[in-house]
């Protein structure tokens, strides 16, 4: 179920790189239980603006907004600590690690000096999995050898797990094929509705538009357009996306 309140918002980002001006004005706003989609050409700064949400990046102008209230973000901790986590588009996995270690990588759950609670973590991975509808043939096997489309899964729920607020993914169908795609936006819609606020990049627009619940399109680092997906069409987001739009308006 959708609500209207946003558990996490960006607010006239600007940010500049130098001589590059990567946000000019970017807003985008995720409410809980819903699935954002934050799409744009290539160079409109949607990396930029979901690295400003995680606190990799901290914006010249605007402000964060976390369950909310404006926000400092000084780093990935930061977002960490207020129930933000991401799955990045190298999934940030150790190949030659299981599932469970890969699972509870940074968040190992210790008893005494050098001893894991692999019986903690091995069920609390298990019910992570398990709650998200994600099948494994293990959780003890490497990373390596499941495939691509296990591995995202393997790396949402990981996010989900230690998120309490919201999950950023960027480009979590890249590089998957068609019905390794379709599970990762069946499970995007799953993670929503346990009340998580979900914000993807994602340049597979036919997916996004069934996928999501609102459309957020950058263009040349200023949100132009916010709309339900449900009153768009791909070549609606296409001429919107190169600017078409934003020039018949100005």
């Amino acid at each position: 179920m959708t609500t209207t309140e946003p558990v996490i918002a960006a607010r006239h980002i600007a940010k500049r790189f130098g001589h590059v001006q990567a946000l000019r004005d970017a807003s985008v706003t995720v409410p809980a239980g819903t699935v954002v989609a934050l799409v744009g050409d290539n160079g409109a700064g949607k990396s930029t603006l979901v690295k400003t949400l995680l606190g990799i990046n901290r914006p010249d102008s605007g402000e964060v907004v976390i369950g909310g209230e404006p926000v400092e973000l000084h780093s990935v901790r930061d977002a960490q600590a207020r129930g933000v986590d991401a799955v990045h588009q190298d999934l940030a996995l150790a190949p030659e690690l299981s599932v469970v270690d890969n699972m509870f990588l940074g968040h190992e759950l210790v008893s005494g000096p050098g001893f894991l609670r692999r019986r903690q973590m091995m069920e609390r991975a298990d019910a992570a999995v398990r709650e998200l509808g994600i099948q494994l043939p293990s959780l003890t096997v490497p990373i390596r050898e499941l495939s691509g489309g296990q591995r995202q899964a393997v790396a949402v729920a990981r996010a989900v797990m230690w998120s309490r607020t919201a999950v950023l993914m960027d480009e979590p169908t890249a590089a998957l094929g068609a019905r390794q795609s379709e599970i990762i936006a069946e499970l995007m819609r799953t993670v929503a509705a346990k009340g998580l606020g979900v914000l993807v990049i994602s340049h597979d627009l036919p997916r996004i538009l069934k996928a999501a619940d609102t459309i957020t399109v950058l263009w040349r680092g200023e949100t132009v357009l916010e709309s339900p997906a449900a009153d768009l069409t791909v070549p609606d987001l296409v001429a919107t996306m190169v600017g078409y739009r934003a020039e018949e308006a100005s």
